[in-house]
């Protein structure tokens, strides 16, 4: 497998990665990672690292630099049954390199809608659409040659129908590693109790969550503006902001011009292993988002017995249900009531229950068996 981020890194692209590397494993394949170098990341088995360095753009991301003579030798001496590429840049370049090299079959997950961050690029104004039309053309050339193409959701695939991409096509959502991410139970509850008060954060009040990536695209920043209302009605409500990014600036200057500052936590970004754990203190997780491809951060929630309340998302299709498993909105003016309603007690048992099951239906083991099975049809 190859791609441009993975640990320490924490994102969907990262945990889908290693749901697959672990799994395969168990299943009882030989699998190998090539990934950026970082100098946080400890020696791991069968995990290459290519030289790296921080993008100038998106600071926590590393731009990989792999074509070195040492890197190409590790490839060669593998003995590859199937490449797959899990991005299209760096690393990823590599790996189609290697797929046409070893003449091996290749198999590529489309994680990431890349005309959604053109707008670092353009800021929205300038030579958008054009840059739209490049991305669009780009992926359709790039993967004109892949043997078979995975991406996580119906929204994804409609995409690269719109962008003229023949290839035969799979949608296999990445699912949750149910082992990791699940309700809380009596033996977690002092690690979470000492959680909540390093927040003062106390048992009786409820959390609401924000985590992942804090950018524009995510529209944070609305969002954060749409539920300082509620704060203010409701003094036993605390938000939780976990993650760092672009955006995270802006929200720390609202909060501090704010009146509810003090019902308001910012933790960073947070390791990887410790990510559940902020699930299984908060009450509902809260989403504004149109750019997501599949919304992993919102199946890890209801697998961790968090309800979700988001503005709706296509990507949702098939997975989440308003008013079953979710609560989800169209109209900004309807958060604050779909937030209220999903907060009463017995509204939120029920479908944090829903939520469970749905979560049992998209474990990592049935996402191993569906990809697995792809790379059977290739080879």
């Amino acid at each position: 497998m190859f791609s441009d981020t993975y640990t320490p890194e924490i994102n969907g692209v990262v945990n889908s990665v290693l749901m697959l590397k672990e799994g395969l494993r168990d299943r009882g394949h030989e699998v190998f990672v090539f990934a950026p170098g970082n100098p946080d990341a400890p020696a791991e088995r069968d995990v290459f690292r290519a030289h790296a360095m921080s993008l100038p753009v998106l600071q926590e991301r590393r731009l990989a630099l792999p074509w070195s003579v040492s890197l190409w030798n590790t490839v060669r001496s593998l003995d590859l049954d199937i490449v797959h590429t899990h991005t299209e840049f760096g690393v990823g370049a590599f790996g189609f390199r290697a797929r046409r090299q070893l003449d091996v079959p290749q198999v590529h997950t489309y994680h990431t809608v890349w005309e959604e961050y053109t707008h670092y690029l353009t800021q929205g104004r300038y030579l958008d659409r054009q840059a739209r039309w490049i991305v669009a053309d780009q992926t359709r050339r790039t993967l004109r040659n892949v043997d078979h193409v995975i991406v996580p959701s119906v929204k994804t695939l409609d995409l690269l129908d719109g962008y003229g991409v023949a290839n035969p096509i799979s949608v296999i959502p990445t699912g949750v590693d149910t082992a990791r991410f699940s309700p809380a139970t009596d033996k977690d509850a002092p690690r979470l109790a000492k959680l909540r008060a390093h927040y003062g954060i106390d048992q009786f009040t409820r959390t609401l969550l924000m985590i992942g990536r804090i950018a524009p695209e995510k529209s944070v920043v609305e969002l954060f503006k749409m539920t300082l209302p509620f704060l203010r009605e409701h003094a036993d409500t605390c938000l939780l902001v976990v993650g760092d990014g672009p955006s995270l600036g802006e929200l720390i200057a609202l909060c501090a011009s704010s009146d509810v500052s003090s019902q308001i936590k910012f933790t960073g970004e947070v390791p990887w292993e410790v990510v559940p754990d902020y699930y299984r203190i908060s009450d509902v997780l809260i989403g504004n988002s149109g750019t997501e491809t599949q919304g992993l951060t919102f199946i890890e929630a209801i697998a961790s017995g968090t309800l979700i309340v988001s503005r709706y998302n296509s990507c949702f299709d098939g997975i989440f249900v308003d008013n079953e498993n979710a609560s989800l909105f169209s109209r900004s003016e309807d958060y604050l009531s779909e937030l209220e309603e999903a907060l009463d007690p017995a509204v939120r048992a029920e479908r944090v229950k829903a939520g469970l099951a749905t979560a049992r239906e998209l474990s990592k083991p049935q996402f191993v068996r569906r990809v697995e099975a792809v790379y059977q049809a290739v080879r």
